[in-house]
C-alpha cells in the first residue's frame, strides 16, 4: 500500500501530521480558556441543544428534480397534446404551466421561441395559444 509512495512525501505527511495535532491542541487551549472567561462574566456557553433547527427543502410533487434533463422535444410535445385536449378555445400560459408541471417563465421563453416553428400553432390572446 505505502510502497508506490515516495519517502520524502511521507516524511511530509508526517511532519503535516504533527503541525496539525499541535494546531488542534492550541484551538482547545482556546476553547477553554474562552469557557473559563465566559464563566467568570456570567456569559452562558454555546448549548447544542439551543441551535436553531435544520429544515430540508422537499421538491415539489409533479416538478423534475433539477439534475435530470428531459428528451429532446418532450416539452414540445406535452405541450401539442395539452393544447389539442383544449380544443377551440385554447389554453393559457398559465393553465399550462399547472397541467404540465412547468414554470410559466419557461412556457413564455418556449412559446416566444420554438412555438413560433410549430405549425398549426396560433395565438388567440394575452398569453393564450390554441392549435387550429
Amino acid at each position: 500500500m505505502f510502497t508506490s509512495i515516495p519517502s520524502a512525501t511521507l516524511r511530509q505527511l508526517v511532519k503535516l501530521s504533527q503541525r496539525k495535532e499541535a494546531l488542534m491542541a492550541q484551538i482547545q487551549n482556546i476553547d477553554r480558556e474562552m469557557v473559563r472567561v465566559q464563566s467568570k462574566f456570567g456569559i452562558p456557553s454555546r448549548n447544542p441543544a439551543l441551535r436553531a433547527p435544520v429544515t430540508v427543502s422537499r421538491p415539489q410533487p409533479g416538478r423534475a428534480s433539477p439534475g435530470r434533463r428531459a428528451k429532446r422535444g418532450a416539452l414540445k410535445e406535452k405541450i401539442v397534446r395539452a393544447l389539442r385536449a383544449a380544443g377551440s378555445k385554447g389554453a393559457t400560459i398559465q393553465e399550462l404551466s399547472g397541467k404540465l408541471g412547468v414554470r410559466t417563465a419557461n412556457l413564455y421563453v418556449w412559446f416566444n421561441g420554438t412555438g413560433k416553428n410549430v405549425p398549426g400553432l396560433q395565438k388567440i390572446g394575452t398569453a393564450k395559444y390554441r392549435l387550429r
